[in-house]
């Protein structure tokens, strides 16, 4: 199982992950729509379009729960968006109320972007070759080893902040510890699981399921006291996960002006940036790119403020808890940190169907003419040729177009109407010749009877005539059977 997955049972086939799935990482297959892991960049986009919550990510509470029940220490590594995923209480109210969970230490993520922004000054700065991608959003990392291989070696070889942090805790803080990850980011769960970075972070929860554990609990966070966080201390880094902040950190002029740096956040942008950078047609130096509109509009976070609110909050907690000569001296403390990281290629071929196979789907549901191709969307896809491949490639089925299915619906409701018309006509059948076969079967008696008494001589006129009555009896018992349903056959409307 994936990080994202389908509840089966749930799924009502309404196609709009299909719709909405930015990288078309879904497969139906007998009208449910499961999760193509390997084409998947876990961006969450489908959990928060299904409003029937079909789909959801793999969740750690119980791992976590695990962890804070053994002797090891635990630390949580809260990400910088949490000011915006928490607003009604103050910052460090969220402290104390994770030490009542049972974590041993909590830290600011923050910290990590510190690091790894001044890295990113060093490179860019220093770059005198090939464009270069930021590579801290995971699901952008994703985007490009699963479906742009062709840009890998244009990925920034740094860790995101949470690796970064990670590694500061792991690798000099506290080399013991176990180290769980808190943001608002379904991604990081499997950035957490990369082979080129794991061993740093041993569990990741989002924040929707940091407020499920405190309601298990019961903790009240209103009620919390404030308590100071541990280890190093961030000072801008807090507002990494505000738009366009890798930049300032980083030092790098974000100059609209200025060709040389690109900024693109949000799915639409991120996608089209990356397709028009692998087509050569984006000429820049330094691509900073999130796959959502900065980190403090995750999948995952309280969206009860808006976007603008949740920028506030991150930026006036920068600015009121800061202490830029502590910040530094940890910074130097920390210094020597491995930031390098490695990519891997995990493009996944799908067969390109020929122009016959896609004619064929299309001639099957009735999309062969032009004029017929509506490509009105129903099935998810933007248009009948577009469904028409993927149903080649496995990824689809015919059904998923509605006026298809609509036209299949009405042939079949014509064809059980039909059924049943022929199965009433041979009931009335059955009916009309079981009544007409009984005065029938009179008939031939007394027919027999007398060509038996003509054959013997026995013949008595007297006789014949009560038979020849009764035959005419039975004969005009048809005759009325016979006229009814003649009457019946020609009524018309009073």
């Amino acid at each position: 199982m994936g990080i994202i997955f389908t509840v089966t049972e749930k799924c009502k086939g309404c196609y709009a992950c299909v719709r909405n799935c930015p990288v078309k990482a879904i497969r139906v297959k007998e009208g449910i729509a499961g999760v193509m892991e390997e084409r998947c960049v876990t961006c969450g986009v489908c959990i928060n379009i299904c409003a029937i919550g079909a789909r959801e990510a793999k969740s750690d509470i119980g791992y976590v729960r695990q962890l804070l029940g053994q002797s090891t220490p635990v630390i949580a590594a809260l990400s910088s968006a949490f000011t915006a995923a928490f607003p009604e209480i103050r910052p460090k109210q969220l402290v104390s109320a994770l030490k009542k969970l049972g974590f041993s230490e909590v830290m600011e993520t923050a910290f990590g972007a510190e690091l790894v922004c001044r890295e990113y000054g060093r490179m860019v700065k220093g770059n005198k070759g090939k464009p270069i991608l930021s590579s801290t959003c995971p699901a952008v990392t994703s985007l490009v080893e699963k479906h742009y291989p062709q840009l890998i070696d244009r990925l920034a070889p740094i860790v995101s902040p949470m690796i970064a942090m990670g590694r500061v805790i792991k690798w000099r803080y506290n080399p013991e510890a176990k180290v769980v990850f808190i943001g608002p980011c379904i991604a990081k769960k499997a950035e957490a699981e990369d082979e080129k970075v794991a061993g740093v972070i041993d569990a990741v929860l989002t924040f929707s399921e940091l407020r499920e554990m405190l309601a298990t609990k019961e903790i009240d966070l209103l009620s919390e006291e404030e308590e100071q966080f541990s280890g190093p201390r961030p000072h801008l880094g807090r507002l990494f996960p505000v738009p366009g902040a890798l930049l300032k950190l980083a030092g790098i002029s974000g100059d609209t002006m200025i060709s040389d740096v690109v900024v693109a956040e949000g799915i639409d942008r991120a996608s089209s940036c990356l397709l028009e950078f692998a087509q050569g047609k984006v000429k820049t130096k330094f691509m900073d790119i999130f796959f959502c509109r900065g980190c403090i509009d995750g999948p995952a976070i309280n969206k009860s403020l808006s976007l603008c609110g949740r920028r506030e909050k991150i930026v006036d907690y920068a600015l009121e808890d800061a202490d830029p000569a502590r910040t530094e001296s940890d910074i130097e403390q920390y210094a020597d940190i491995d930031l390098s990281r490695k990519f891997t290629n995990r493009y996944t071929v799908l067969r390109t169907p020929t122009e016959d196979e896609i004619n064929d789907i299309l001639r099957q549901i009735g999309k062969l003419k032009r004029e017929d191709q509506l490509n009105c969307g129903a099935c998810g896809y933007n248009s009948c040729r577009e469904l028409a491949t993927a149903v080649c490639q496995g990824l689809a089925e015919r059904e998923m177009c509605w006026p298809y299915l609509v036209n299949e619906l009405q042939n079949t409701q014509d064809e059980l109407l039909r059924a049943e018309k022929l199965t009433s006509l041979g009931q009335l059948a059955a009916s009309i010749a079981h009544e007409i076969n009984n005065p029938l079967t009179g008939v031939l008696v007394y027919t027999q009877l007398l060509s038996k008494k003509v054959a013997g001589d026995a013949f008595k006129r007297e006789q014949a005539l009560e038979y020849l009555s009764k035959m005419e009896s039975e004969v005009g018992r048809c005759s009325r059977i016979i006229r009814n349903l003649l009457d019946f056959a020609r009524q018309t409307e009073p």
